[in-house]
């Protein structure tokens, strides 16, 4: 890095945007963090609570976050070795007013047993209807997102979106409102007074505009004050100054840099500021704030929510197989959001008689006796004023005054992370940051590419076909589940089947010298789906910790239960050459040699093998895909309609009596 004329520089607020914005900019200046609680880290929030077992951290705050949409936040959890383990993510609604006063309770992602808890829910066509509304929605919204033309209006609302679909108000009441207010942490009315496209952008960015397909989240082990206890320890060691308990009372630009003026009286001046601070806080430190600044910061709504850690399980549905992460409870006497988080579910805490449960709006309904803790959190509300706020955000700053927080985003840790190192940035301390959705190389995952195949025979009998199917992209390091509809399961992959996916991949490797510990591999393979799974052929890309394409693993399987795997090294466009060393079709013997082509996917999938025997002969199979929407569902039936395609034209192939070739016997160590 060029040396930065910007030597000092105060960093006003210690939420995660301050954070991570003094992280990146004490590695080459003196930064002093102020922060007015007595602790550091906003809404990364942990508890110790002490049990008969011994103390347990409990978060209150931020509490998940998954791999493909964290890039920012996993990439400092990695530079800090922070320790993150799986989460377990669902929702239930809770409605004791609904149907009369009979109630209704429901969870998704929980299975049958979450959606009909009771018998009652099978009796009840609203509900059923609303069930079969949830496909529906999600493909409407997906259509909003993907128009383009003129008649689009970013300025829908999500009840006006609602109304022109005509979805009826029991999946408002009992689906919609809930989902958006749980993720929000917002009153169900405000809720539907969110634009539409731009909420649907973050549900589908999220994973939740699908009834399957959402990322693995996970929680911080030991606690959210992990993260932030080392992100302290880093900017002590860089010799930062951390001053707590102090509010910030005045930030005046001046010409020669930034005054900052605590609750003591006291004035720090520096060469720049980053104000990490939530808008209204902002605004009210500014001394002389410009006028676009006073608009901008002046029209980004906080909403304010009491959050209570406690142990009293009457906030959760009343079945115990409707208890979910994220418990919504409709309350006819009021419109706040009462929302109750399961800790011991989400933070896979030890399980106990007692649960430890965070409750946002329900101070009236928790018994104060199983009250641990009682905290204040604001959480941003979006509007097309806020939203016409947000895109002026980049206009406010000046070079030596930045702003920074999560209202730059979405309103979530992730969002406050990357705004305090973008924040950085223009400052001119530079921390290259990942694309939302990527890790390098910059390929998204998981993926269904809509493809066709083909395959072209020229002697001793002229024949070609074609067929359309659906094939997956998946990061090894996060693999989908989608239950009986696409599930990756070692036992359908070279080695041993006991072991990981990436286990087998990295020992194969490993016998040839080569090592990707710590690096990304990809794999383009059919999904195991209603207990079914076949592959031809799957293609592995493994990237070393670097980044660099180290090897090429090509995986063969045919009908007989034979698998061979492949090692080549291609160039720079993909192409690469070996000899054939397993029997794959009764039509083709062990001789001859492949030419691969198999780049890197991107938007597109390219898979082609020529096949060229002792004698000449050609024979050549083609896999060429785009990147698709389309969800697990349609692409389930692949696996099993390719094997069963394969056999239909092998018979075929005999009948016009193509000559057969011995089978040998086939083993490759370490492989099958």
């Amino acid at each position: 890095m060029s040396p930065n004329p910007l030597r000092r520089v105060g960093v006003i607020g210690s939420g995660v945007a301050g954070l991570t914005s003094a992280y990146v900019i004490s590695s080459s200046a003196a930064v002093t963090l102020f922060e007015a609680d007595d602790r550091l880290g906003g809404h990364a929030d942990t508890h110790v609570v002490p049990t008969a077992h011994g103390p347990v951290a409990v978060d209150t705050g931020f509490i998940v976050h998954n791999e493909k949409t964290y890039p920012t936040l996993v990439r400092l959890f990695a530079e800090l070795g922070v320790t993150t383990q799986a989460s377990d993510m669902s929702m239930s609604v809770r409605s004791d007013g609904a149907h009369r006063g009979h109630g209704l309770e429901w969870a998704g992602a929980l299975g049958w047993q979450g959606l009909f808890p009771t018998w009652r829910n099978v009796l009840r066509p609203a509900y059923l209807r609303m069930l079969a509304e949830i496909p529906r929605f999600h493909r409407r919204a997906h259509r909003l997102l993907e128009a383009t033309d003129d008649s689009v209006d970013d300025g829908q609302t999500l009840a006006a979106f609602l109304e022109e679909g005509r979805f009826s108000a029991y999946f408002r009441r009992h689906f919609m409102a809930p989902l958006v207010a749980a993720v929000w942490s917002c009153d169900p009315a405000i809720a539907l007074e969110y634009p539409a496209r731009y909420l649907f952008t973050f549900l589908r960015h999220h994973g939740m505009l699908a009834v399957f397909g959402s990322p693995e989240w996970r929680t911080v082990t030991g606690g959210s004050r992990q993260y932030v206890d080392r992100v302290a320890e880093v900017l002590r060691r860089r010799g930062a100054s951390l001053v707590l308990d102090t509010k910030v009372t005045s930030v005046l630009e001046t010409e020669h840099g930034v005054e900052v003026t605590d609750g003591n009286g006291t004035v720090h001046t520096f060469d720049a500021v980053v104000v990490a601070t939530h808008p209204d806080q902002a605004l009210g430190m500014l001394a002389e704030p410009t006028a676009l600044q006073g608009e901008v910061l002046a029209a980004m709504p906080y909403s304010q929510n009491v959050a209570q850690l406690h142990t009293d399980t009457s906030l959760l549905p009343r079945r115990r197989r409707a208890w979910a992460s994220w418990n919504h409870l409709e309350r006819p006497d009021t419109d706040d959001v009462t929302v109750t988080y399961d800790l011991t579910r989400l933070m896979r805490l030890p399980a106990e008689d007692t649960r430890y449960l965070v409750t946002l709006g329900a101070p009236d309904l928790v018994d104060p006796a199983t009250v641990i803790a009682t905290r204040h959190y604001a959480h941003p509300i979006y509007n097309p004023g806020s939203l016409a706020a947000q895109r002026q955000l980049p206009r406010i700053d000046s070079g030596r005054l930045v702003f920074a927080g999560a209202w730059h985003g979405w309103g979530f840790h992730e969002d406050g992370a990357r705004s305090g190192a973008a924040a950085a940035g223009r400052l001119g301390f530079d921390w290259p940051v990942p694309d939302a959705g990527e890790r390098v190389p910059g390929v998204v995952t998981p993926r269904l590419y809509r493809s066709v195949v083909s395959h072209t025979r020229r002697a001793p009998l002229r024949h070609s076909f074609r067929n359309t199917t659906h094939l997956w992209l998946v990061d090894l390091d996060d693999l989908p589940d989608h239950g009986m509809l696409a599930r990756f399961e070692a036992r359908d992959h070279l080695g041993d089947p006991d072991r990981g996916i990436r286990e087998n991949i990295e020992a194969f490797l490993a016998a040839d010298g080569i090592d990707v510990a710590g690096g990304r591999i990809l794999m383009a393979a059919n999904a195991r789906a209603f207990g079914h799974c076949f592959n031809p052929i799957s293609v592995f890309w493994c990237h070393d910790a670097a980044g660099n394409l180290a090897g090429t693993v090509v995986e063969v399987h045919n009908t007989y239960g034979d698998r061979h795997a492949y090692l080549v090294h291609t160039d720079e466009r993909g192409r690469a050459q070996v000899a054939k060393a397993m029997y794959v079709s009764p039509f083709h013997g062990t001789d001859g040699h492949y030419q691969l082509t198999v780049p890197v996917p991107t938007e597109r999938l390219h898979i082609v093998v020529r096949l060229v025997t002792d004698d000449g002969t050609v024979f050549d199979a083609a896999l060429r895909g785009c990147a698709t929407d389309a969800g697990a569902l349609r692409a389930a039936p692949a696996a099993a309609l390719g094997s069963l395609k394969i056999r239909l034209h092998g018979i075929w192939l005999w009948a016009r009596r193509l000559p057969v070739r011995p089978r040998p016997a086939h083993h490759q160590e370490g492989v099958r």
